[in-house]
């Protein structure tokens, strides 16, 4: 595996089995988080009616009935449709001090995500 510190600010991590409801003061969906860092996270199987603005959404992530809550903001940064779903990928505004310490206590020294892996998961994004 290739790391390429150059390419992400932050190392990402998967985070399997966490799901998220994401909220723009009006509207509610629900999304798989497919991977986080410090900085930003991947939320999968969104409805395509989510609307994407560059705005700040309120997130929150749970890992089940025995895991932590997590309530972040975050911003869109980028879009991917796959027929009725989208995939989104955002920049954390904000977050509490134990997402921020359940992050660092999962996420590797070295790159968790390699460059190849990157590049092909990004070949049909939409940048904003």
């Amino acid at each position: 595996m290739v790391y390429d510190n150059k390419f992400r600010k932050q190392d990402r991590v998967k985070l399997r089995g966490y799901i998220a409801d994401i909220s723009d003061g009006t509207y509610e969906y629900d999304a798989i988080v497919e991977d986080v860092s410090l900085e930003g996270l991947c939320l999968t199987d969104l409805s395509n009616k989510f609307v994407v603005e560059k705005k700040i959404y309120t997130v929150v992530i749970a890992g089940g009935p025995d895991a932590d809550s997590f309530k972040l903001q975050a911003q869109p940064r980028w879009l991917r449709r796959h027929g009725d779903f989208v995939e989104v990928g955002f920049t954390i505004i904000r977050s509490p001090t134990k997402w921020k310490k359940f992050l660092r206590e999962l996420i590797p020294k070295k790159g968790a995500v390699s460059l190849e892996e990157e590049w092909e998961r990004c070949s049909n994004l939409s940048i904003w």
